[in-house]
């Protein structure tokens, strides 16, 4: 809760999916939410960091569904702060690149609401890590460019390949539909057929990587039996020799923990740590937001738990 009697926004980066890589500060203005409003690519066990009275919004894109334009996600944020003391813009990754942070920033100041941005980890910078390599090497890459391949209204723009040129590291964010156009602009431009990574759902259970060259790597996504999820470009000599896919793991334990939700968060929290993925069945919580419920109705409903546990 905010120490002012004022309204706070909290626009907060969730980073990659990941709960053990949210920053304390992210953790804690999600603890201190009295309503969120959250992307589609935060995992919901974030969310469960938050008070069980905590009014849970998606504003998220999902495929083959109408969903929240900008405009409308602005006007929400504006409306909750005439009711709620504490509101959290919660986004996918870090919400200065590529998360429209601007038209937020503008439309609270425009309002004269207090408001402070709290950094995630991005998607590139994830990615890396699980690869075990840097954006930037000394000796191979000194500079990058993050990019993004896909454009308003779709329309068709050229990516800047500067950064390629002079031997550095390009980042492409939301690309993989248009990657057969975007690498050939690089196979234009560039005459090296560069390494290529392409991460599916960096960091999370479900991570899948892609390796291949310029040349090669939109073949190697186009046989897949089906797109994995989100997933980020990596193009430059820092993802040399990653020549072989990165398998997925073979068994991931999905578990459901029953119970009080302050007593489970540690347990869910191992089961994070361990390389599983958990969430928290505390629908029998007589205080519990219904918007909550509704949530976990629906997750609880679709996952096939290889475990289910009551509290530690």
């Amino acid at each position: 809760m905010s120490l002012t009697n004022a309204p706070q926004v909290y626009l907060v980066g969730a980073g990659p999916g990941n709960p053990l890589l949210l920053s304390k500060k992210a953790e804690r203005c999600i603890q201190r939410a009295d309503v969120i409003l959250y992307d589609q690519l935060v995992n919901p066990f974030i969310l469960q960091l938050s008070s069980p009275q905590t009014e849970w919004i998606h504003v998220g894109k999902t495929p083959y569904t109408t969903y929240m334009r900008q405009d409308e996600i602005n006007a929400l944020m504006i409306e909750k702060t005439k009711t709620h003391q504490t509101v959290v813009r919660l986004k996918g990754g870090d919400p200065a690149i590529f998360g429209r942070l601007a038209d937020e920033v503008d439309i609270l100041k425009a309002h004269h609401i207090s408001f402070e941005v709290v950094p995630g980890i991005t998607a590139a910078s994830a990615a890396m890590s699980q690869l075990h390599r840097g954006l930037t090497e000394r000796g191979v890459a000194r500079n990058i460019t993050f990019t993004t391949g896909h454009f308003k209204d779709n329309e068709e723009s050229s990516i800047d390949i500067t950064t390629l040129k002079n031997g550095g590291t390009l980042a492409i964010y939301m690309g993989v539909k248009r990657l057969p156009k975007l690498m050939q602009e690089v196979q234009n431009e560039v005459e090296d057929d560069l390494p290529v990574a392409v991460i599916f759902n960096a960091t999370c259970v479900n991570q899948q990587v892609i390796a291949g060259h310029v040349s090669t790597i939109t073949d190697k996504i186009a046989a897949l039996p089906e797109r994995p999820g989100p997933g980020i470009t990596i193009v430059g000599h820092v993802v040399r020799d990653i020549l072989e896919e990165v398998p997925v793991l073979s068994q991931v334990d999905y578990v459901c923990i029953k119970g009080k939700r302050s007593n489970c968060m540690e347990q869910a929290m191992d089961i994070y740590e361990a390389g599983g993925w958990a969430i928290i069945d505390d629908r029998e919580a007589l205080t519990l937001h219904p918007t909550q419920v509704e949530l976990l109705d629906v997750l609880i409903e679709k996952t096939s738990f290889t475990h289910v546990l009551g509290e530690a």
